[in-house]
């Protein structure tokens, strides 16, 4: 991962979840030696799953992204991911979303000062790469906070 000090720099790659990348998904499954299969779905509202095996293993994803992503899944991990050790399991996947969603201020109440300032860090990051610089003003309070995360993937950010 880049160091912090690169942050502000030029962003010089975006890549995002589209159809554009499935092939590229699917030529580096395929060159990890995979046998790679589209199991059509016989429900007309759902396309089906792909499928990547290997002489041993079953990988199968609702597409070629979400299939590489647990192929990566298993490389890092192993056959017994659910309880390896390598990496400390945390419940990113909940954190991550109380944030993006939260359902009142009081929710940033119960970080400590450290926690707070480290998510205000990071989400400057983020906000200085899909909308204007400085959308949080420089002493952002948990209120204000809430405000802009609340809103954020609603409305123009111009109203805040």
């Amino acid at each position: 991962m880049e160091e912090n000090n690169n942050w502000n720099s030029e962003e010089l790659c975006r890549i995002a979840d589209a159809m554009n990348t499935y092939n590229w998904a699917l030529t580096i499954i395929k060159s990890k030696g995979y046998k790679i299969f589209l199991c059509p779905d016989a429900r007309e509202e759902y396309y089906g799953d792909y499928w990547a095996l290997s002489p041993q293993r079953t990988f199968i994803g609702s597409d070629p992204l979400r299939l590489l992503g647990i192929i990566s899944l298993w490389e890092t991990l192993g056959d017994n991911w659910r309880g390896q050790q390598i990496l400390q399991y945390q419940d990113l996947y909940g954190a991550i979303e109380s944030i993006a969603l939260p359902d009142n201020a009081e929710d940033f109440d119960k970080l400590t000062d450290e926690e707070f300032d480290k998510i205000v860090s990071d989400y400057r990051i983020f906000f200085n790469r899909i909308y204007k610089p400085d959308i949080l003003p420089e002493n952002v309070t948990r209120e204000d906070f809430f405000k802009v995360m609340d809103i954020f993937h609603k409305e123009d950010l111009e109203e805040i």
